[in-house]
């Protein structure tokens, strides 16, 4: 029996452009099985965070079309998703869409979608902290030697003296996609303030962390009907850095299912354990670099993407399961969490 869907897409956020592809790729998933899903409505944030909405097919397919969508006000919006008695299916990126602020919107005003917990999410789009949590919970998880910079106080000799010189790897602590993440070679003070300033319009604080050349792998983490899916773990194949164009450039990097192994296992077992400590709902990515034998945490996405040729839906898959199945784990888990009581009436004394 089909059940109703309604797909979120676009965002104020650096990371929109990502929504749009994931969006056009799990739309036409969904088409294609029309007696398991209905596609109910599109609601589209633009770049400045308006809203459009479509409540019926033929549904948009391009920015331009999304733009084309009936006029809502924020708030009109959230009251008529959370009015709807369809599925909300976010695929809001970055700011403002998994960094716990649409989160916290669904949980006050009782969204039913996959938009998860806040804290799991906050943590998921600030990479400092959730390498921090990931190496406390995980004994021999390593974390590359890091530096936190505040980008109104950045002192460049302090972080280069606390980095090394280098390689050094420098990314925006709270953005996706590797936008704006540098490798540097030679990380003398001017290059490193370079890099720094050129990330620091979109994000206060920035990672520079120590470049770990070794195997790169993601691990993807999928809960189905209660229980974790073993999904096979993909090596990144990179011509030495996996940045934003390696990521988004056909052809820059390769991606391969890996054969079941040791290293395979324990990167698993790592990010299925993470997932549950961190509370992630249904989905999520795990990066690693393999060196020597020892495993060092990269990040973890709560809200991987969703294109064609990601990750995420490669080794979705190689187990025979579709875009389709996500979703629809995504409103069981949901229907199916225990109901948490928020009412408990106290006397505080005088």
């Amino acid at each position: 029996m089909s059940f109703e869907v309604t797909l979120l897409v676009g965002g104020r956020s650096t990371e929109h452009d990502a929504s749009l592809h994931g969006y056009h790729h799990v739309l036409h998933e969904l088409l294609n099985e029309p007696d398991r899903v209905t596609v109910d409505s599109v609601f589209y944030l633009d770049r400045a965070g308006a809203v459009r909405v479509f409540r019926g097919a033929p549904w948009p397919e391009t920015e331009e079309d999304l733009r084309a969508g009936s006029p809502l006000s924020l708030g009109e919006a959230v009251a008529e998703l959370a009015s709807a008695g369809s599925f909300v299916f976010s695929l809001l990126h970055g700011n403002e869409g998994e960094d716990g602020g649409w989160q916290g919107l669904a949980e006050v005003f009782g969204i039913r979608g996959n938009f998860g917990p806040a804290l799991a999410s906050s943590l998921g789009m600030d990479k400092y902290l959730q390498a921090t949590l990931a190496t406390a919970l995980v004994p021999g998880l390593r974390l590359p030697r890091s530096v936190l910079v505040r980008t109104e106080r950045f002192d460049a000799p302090r972080v280069l003296t606390e980095a090394g010189s280098g390689p050094l790897v420098v990314k925006p602590n709270r953005m996706g996609a590797s936008l704006l993440t540098t490798r540097l070679d030679d990380a003398t003070e001017q290059v490193l303030t370079e890099a720094v300033e050129a990330a620091a319009p979109y994000d206060d604080q920035v990672l520079v962390q120590e470049f770990i050349g070794g195997r790169e792998y993601s691990c993807s983490v999928y809960r189905e009907n209660g229980s974790l899916v073993d999904l096979p773990v993909v090596e990144v194949v990179a011509q030495g850095f996996f940045g934003h164009e390696e990521k988004h450039v056909k052809g820059r990097a390769r991606l391969v299912l890996c054969e079941e192994e040791a290293t395979t296992k324990t990167i698993r077992d790592m990010s299925q354990e993470l997932f549950e400590a961190a509370g992630v709902a249904t989905f999520a990515r795990f990066d690693f670099i393999v060196r020597n034998g020892e495993f060092y945490f990269l990040e973890v996405n709560t809200l991987p993407g969703l294109m064609s040729g990601s990750i995420f839906p490669m080794a979705l898959t190689a187990t025979g399961r579709s875009i389709t199945d996500l979703v629809v784990s995504a409103a069981n888990e949901y229907d199916g969490r225990p109901h948490r009581n928020k009412f408990k009436q106290y006397d505080i004394g005088h």
